[in-house]
């Protein structure tokens, strides 16, 4: 049985969990992978691809929304005064060479109420985080910049986005098989409840299974950008992953209400019963 029929069989047949459990490791890995490469590319790689493609990508943003600035010998130049304020940050902008902020110490009683802030004159910058305001020169950085520059990395940008996501999927597929984890610890418990005798690590296989649906519905929730509260999102992520291991346990009950079942293992020795 291929991967994918699998994964259409994990959603809607409960019997063919049973199934699962004669899979190698290497199959129930692989599976685990293309699941978690499919929900990566329903709520990270398709958004980004579509906003690259429509009137909102990368360059057009930056030519559009960006001011005409530069940065020379040590002097910046930005064509508008830009004022930014939300909860407890602040970002304000004004490179009108007659008009430059005081130095760090004396601005730190003006930024009191923000936890960060940044102010950028002609000549400097001061920036407040964790309390400290501290300031910076633009001469002692020896930068030369502006706006056509900015656009030019537009690819080097592009390839850094690319490692980043990189990293993002690595990093999610690691906290996949973590959190299914989780889900054989309290299969265990049902386990016991219903009387069916599992080993954990035969929990753990079904657990990748049983996220099939729940990383579904969390793909396409964040493909349509729905917020969903975070008791929901439980409810969604382990919730719903043990009600399909309690139901796939019950089937099993059902197929064989009378005898035990044996589980051949790859190399063809009996394991124990693990049902009731």
């Amino acid at each position: 049985m291929n991967i994918f029929k699998e994964m259409v069989l994990s959603v809607y047949s409960f019997k063919s969990y049973k199934e699962f459990l004669k899979n190698k490791k290497i199959k129930v890995f692989g599976f685990g992978l293309m699941l978690m490469l499919l929900y990566f590319l329903i709520a990270y790689a398709v958004p980004f691809v579509v906003s690259q493609i429509g009137p909102s990508n990368l360059t057009k943003l930056i030519e559009e929304e960006v001011p005409e600035f530069e940065l020379t010998d040590g002097t910046l130049w930005v064509d508008d005064v830009i004022e930014y304020e939300m909860n407890d940050q602040y970002i304000y902008i004004d490179t009108d060479p007659y008009y430059v902020f005081y130095g760090a110490e004396e601005m730190k009683q003006y930024l009191v109420d923000y936890r960060q802030a940044f102010l950028l004159d002609s000549e400097k910058i001061i920036a407040k985080s964790n309390g400290e305001v501290v300031e910076l020169y633009y001469e002692d950085l020896g930068w030369e910049f502006s706006k056509e520059k900015l656009i030019g990395w537009v690819p080097y940008i592009y390839i850094f986005m690319a490692m980043l996501y990189a990293f993002v999927f690595v990093w999610i597929t690691a906290l996949f098989f973590f959190g299914v984890l989780f889900v054989a610890l309290f299969g265990m418990i049902i386990a016991s409840c219903m009387k069916v005798k599992l080993t954990f690590g035969q929990l753990y296989l079904l657990g990748i299974y049983s996220r099939t649906l729940p990383l579904l519905i969390k793909a396409i929730l964040s493909l349509l950008n729905i917020r969903v509260p975070f008791t929901l999102s439980l409810i969604i992520n382990l919730g719903l992953s043990l009600l399909y291991l309690g139901l796939a346990m019950q089937k099993m009950k059902e197929q064989l209400p009378q005898q035990p079942l044996q589980y051949t293992s790859e190399n063809g020795n009996n394991n124990p019963t693990w049902m009731q």
